[in-house]
């Protein structure tokens, strides 16, 4: 099932996901981008940068909203960056407002980060692994399973705090629904995740829980104040925003000689992998979140990316009025997770391959290879791996596809017979065909440095400039080149420019002008007929006392009709 989809409507070969895309999980088939959902690591990246809204994300709602209505119990797990993101005021009012939807009750998922930061301290303590990378965020892990497998041994093999706080609750409250809701959409798919997919029955974000709240009538400023049903979570409410878990992990104390180091970013979290990999980094307590500047930032939200500041500092706030000591930890519930190799297997083309591909969009060689980035890729060779891997299409190069349209359309204007001109405002000369070149007698460029009325009356262009008007299949005679034209000349709103194309009818109108001869001609052959079998006529009339006027009536029509019969032919 996709967590992220698509409105077709809307997606218009703009490649911003592409470019965005920290991984290049899209595929690009007849100009629409879709995600590849296997290797999507669900940073959220794509939704909040597509200038279409043409990405959809999945929803909960409807389910737990069905929960709600059946009476069953559900409890809600809130991430604690909802102190900041909702601008809380009194936890007890947003407590209240969300019974008022129907939760049996709500808890801080913080509670389950005690066990977390807890199990991380121990793995320090039991100094066994060469560095400790943390795992509370769902798509940095997706990241490394995905596309730094070699990095899985020293992910800390710890459940997230969502996991850990849906197992204490349902440990609680055996007969209970938990549903989790925070800024992340990678929780979705950690939900549904087999290793440990009975936990957390339904995922919301809170975007989500804003339009129920809003949908419901229900206010934080008028909703009955309630408890949560976890005490306070203290220090660990500074999870959501960096370095916060490094900070419990001080409150623990013993940190030994461990480093402590915080990474926020998905291109951050690519290059502390590479830096990993290359064995740059030892003996550290690596605290890692996708999203820039921590939880507070996710995808979903709620709040415009500027404000993650001062949900930081609300956070940072909350946490610290009761964060003297450390929470005492009394349930026990299972906390391990491996993490694996879960890499896609995906066919790489031999340098043959890539070369024919580049050559296909006029790649022809490394000096040819812009890497300009245009179509979402770093490289023109990572662009024609993606075309190999069914993932991007040889139209998405930009400079290609530019060019491409560049020499079909000067290929139209020098090859067509007709003559064309481009005129802009100043009656200066911006186009001339290689058949005008022809007719005027001089270059395209010679014809660049002049103005159009340098080589003909100006006087048609200068009222099409003047009134946008366009002039239709004119007829004009161009005496000085020898020519007649049938004229055309239209008006480009946009660049300002008349755009003339003049047709060479000169060969037909001295066809029209041979009828015309060829006809007067007839006609006086014809006439010289008739005149004479008129003499003959009034002779033999003479001679039978007879009338010729019936007579010339009957030749006048056989001349017409052969004169008009001509002329219709």
């Amino acid at each position: 099932m996709s967590i992220i989809g698509l409105k077709k409507a809307n997606c218009k070969n703009c490649y911003r996901c592409v470019k965005v895309c920290p991984v290049k999980s899209i595929r690009v088939a007849d100009g629409q981008a879709t995600i590849i959902d296997k290797s999507c690591i669900l940073c959220g990246t794509c939704l909040e940068r597509c200038p279409q809204n043409a990405k959809t994300l999945i929803s909960h709602r409807k389910a737990v909203e069905e929960l709600l209505r059946s009476g069953a119990k559900v409890i809600l797990s809130i991430a604690p960056s909802y102190y900041g993101c909702f601008h809380v005021e009194d936890p007890k009012k947003f407590a209240g407002a969300v019974k008022a939807l129907g939760f049996t009750g709500v808890s801080e998922t913080s509670e389950g980060a005690a066990y977390v930061t807890a199990e991380y301290h121990r793995l320090m303590q039991e100094n066994k692994m060469k560095n400790i990378i943390t795992t509370c965020c769902p798509s940095f892990n997706r990241l490394v399973e995905l596309y730094h497998p070699d990095l899985v041994d020293q992910l800390a093999p710890v459940v997230s705090p969502m996991i850990a706080h849906a197992r204490l609750l349902k440990q609680r409250f055996p007969d209970a629904r938990v549903v989790f809701c925070g800024p992340c959409i990678a929780k979705i798919d950690e939900a549904e995740d087999v290793r440990h997919n009975n936990e957390v029955d339904a995922v919301l974000t809170f975007e989500d829980l804003i339009e129920m709240l809003h949908d419901a009538g229900v206010s934080m400023e008028t909703a009955e104040p309630a408890t949560f049903l976890n005490s306070s979570s203290k220090i660990l409410r500074m999870y959501p925003v960096n370095e916060g878990i490094l900070a419990s992990l001080r409150q623990l104390g013993d940190v030994g000689d461990w480093r402590f180091l915080s990474v926020s970013g998905t291109t951050e979290s690519k290059d502390l992998c590479k830096a990993l990999e290359e064995g740059w980094l030892d003996h550290c307590v690596i605290e890692v979140n996708a999203c820039r500047d921590g939880c507070v930032n996710g995808p979903a939200s709620g709040v415009k990316n500027h404000e993650r500041f001062s949900s930081s500092v609300s956070v940072r706030k909350y946490a610290m009025e009761d964060c003297d000591e450390y929470p005492v930890l009394r349930d026990t519930i299972s906390m391990h997770k491996q993490f694996l190799d879960r890499s896609p297997k995906e066919e790489i083309p031999d340098e043959d391959t890539i070369r024919a591909i580049l050559a296909k969009i006029g790649k022809h060689g490394p000096e040819d290879e812009l890497n300009c980035g245009s179509c979402g890729y770093p490289t023109c060779r990572e662009k024609a791996i993606a075309v190999f891997q069914g993932k991007a299409e040889l139209e998405m190069c930009v400079p290609y596809m530019k060019e491409r349209a560049e020499s079909f359309a000067n290929c139209l204007l020098t090859e067509t017979p007709n003559i064309t001109i481009m005129v802009d405002e100043e009656l200066n000369i911006v186009e001339f065909n290689r058949a005008a070149e022809k007719v005027f007698r001089i270059s395209r460029a010679e014809a660049l440095q002049k103005c159009i009325y340098e080589l003909m009356d100006p006087s048609d262009f200068e009222f099409v400039l003047t009134s946008h008007q366009s002039i239709a299949d004119k007829k004009v005679v161009l005496k000085e080149y020898g020519i007649t034209t049938q004229q055309s000349l239209v008006y480009v709103e946009k660049n300002k420019i008349v755009i003339g194309i003049f047709k060479d009818i000169t060969q037909e109108e001295r066809n029209l002008e041979n009828q015309y001869k060829v006809r007067a001609e007839t006609m006086e052959m014809a006439q010289k007929v008739i005149d004479k079998q008129m003499i003959a006529a009034q002779q033999i009339a003479s001679l039978l006392g007879e009338t010729t006027a019936e007579t010339k009536v009957t030749l006048t029509k056989l001349k017409n009709m052969i004169v008009f019969d001509s002329d219709e032919s």
